[in-house]
C-alpha cells in the first residue's frame, strides 16, 4: 500500500484535503514504514540473544550482496527484454553492485547496520543499566516525541533509524520487565509516529 502511494504517478498531496487523501496518506502511507519497523525489530530482538562478531556480520552482508545481485540481474535481463525504455544506463551499472549502489534503500540500510551492529551492541552493553536507558529515553525524546511537533527533526528510515530501534530494543530487553500488550502498543505509536 505505502508504495502504491510513494511511487504512484500522481502526487498524493495534490489531492484536496478530504478523506480520501487522508485515508491515503495515513493509513496506506504511513504502513509502510510501519512495516518496515517492524521487520527490523524482529531482526533486531533475536540478534540480542546472541555476541555480534564483525567476522560473522561482514558475511551476513557478503551473502545478502550475492542474493541482491542475482535478482537485480534478473530485473536487468527482464526490463531488457520487456521495457528497455525504463532502464537507463546508471541503473545498469549500479545494478552490478546493487547493495554496495543503494539500489534498495532498505538493503544499503541494513548492510550498514549489521556492518556496525558489533561495535553498537558491544558498546550499548558496556554503558550499563543505568546509562543505556538514560540513552534510551533520551533518543526517544529527541526522536519519537518531538516527531509529534511539525518542523522539528526527524530521524528518516535507514541505518540511523535502525540504530534508533536497535538503542530502544535492546534497552528494554537487557534491562527492563516485559511490557502489557496496551503498553507495548502505546510506546511504539510514540517512538515511530
Amino acid at each position: 500500500m505505502c508504495h502504491f502511494i510513494v511511487h504512484n504517478g500522481y502526487d498524493v498531496l495534490k489531492l484536496p484535503l478530504g478523506p480520501e487523501r487522508i485515508f491515503f496518506q495515513l493509513v496506506m502511507q504511513s504502513g509502510g514504514t510501519i512495516g518496515v519497523d517492524i521487520f527490523f525489530s524482529i531482526s533486531a530482538w533475536f540478534f540480542l540473544d546472541r555476541e555480534q562478531t564483525i567476522k560473522s556480520n561482514l558475511k551476513r552482508v557478503w551473502i545478502m550482496e550475492r542474493e541482491l545481485l542475482f535478482w537485480s540481474l534478473c530485473l536487468v535481463a527482464f526490463y531488457l527484454v520487456f521495457d528497455r525504455a525504463d532502464l537507463g544506463m546508471k541503473l545498469m551499472v549500479k545494478s552490478v553492485m546493487p547493495l554496495s549502489m543503494g539500489v534498495w534503500w532498505y538493503a544499503t540500510a541494513y548492510a550498514i547496520f549489521l556492518a556496525l551492529l558489533p561495535f553498537l551492541a558491544k558498546g550499548l552493553k558496556a554503558l550499563g543499566r543505568e546509562y543505556h536507558l538514560a540513552l534510551a529515553a533520551t533518543v526517544l525524546a529527541i526522536w519519537g516525541l518531538t516527531s509529534f511537533i511539525p518542523g522539528m527533526v526527524r530521524i528518516n528510515d535507514g541505518f540511523f533509524g535502525f540504530i534508533y530501534l536497535f538503542i530502544l530494543i535492546s534497552a528494554y530487553k537487557w534491562h527492563l520487565q516485559p511490557l502489557s500488550a496496551k503498553q507495548a502498543w502505546i510506546l511504539t505509536l510514540i517512538a515511530r509516529w
